[in-house]
């Protein structure tokens, strides 16, 4: 059975600065948003974690970087809202993906938990950043899944 989500999520953030060995940290905030989020929706909703597709745990599944990142953008491309942690607030990939949501006018919310000093464009190109995850997840959970 196929369910169509009536809201398509795709969680940014950095992975490549923790690599393998610090993989927990790019997943675990992941895992609790998805849940939380999935949890109280009254939509359906579809999180996409672009870990469960190309992560530094599995073996290699694909042949090339350009592959990973054309299948990401793609992703993002075709979300609905765009939700960013800012632990790697050098993260070329997570800027991509920013800069792509932003000029295609899909709402990016950000978690900067670890109060990092933001670059400008980051500031401007998210509707809101939050400091910490409840604030997020009620934010996101009133205004647009709701």
């Amino acid at each position: 059975m196929i369910v169509i989500a009536d809201y398509i999520i795709y969680l940014a953030g950095g992975m490549q600065k923790f690599g393998k060995d610090g993989f927990k940290k790019a997943q675990e905030w992941r895992t609790v948003l998805q849940s939380e989020l999935s949890k109280y929706s009254k939509k359906e909703v579809k999180i996409i974690n672009p870990n469960d597709y190309f992560n530094f745990l599995d073996e290699p599944q694909y042949q090339s970087q350009r592959e990973v990142m054309e299948f990401d953008l793609n992703k993002v491309r075709n979300s609905d809202l765009i939700i960013v942690n800012f632990n790697d607030v050098y993260s070329l990939g997570t800027m991509s993906e920013l800069a792509i949501s932003y000029d295609r006018r899909i709402p990016i919310l950000g978690l900067n938990a670890e109060e990092q000093e933001l670059h400008p464009w980051q500031i401007e190109m998210c509707n809101r950043i939050f400091a910490n995850m409840d604030d997020l997840v009620s934010y996101t959970l009133a205004y647009y899944l709701d």
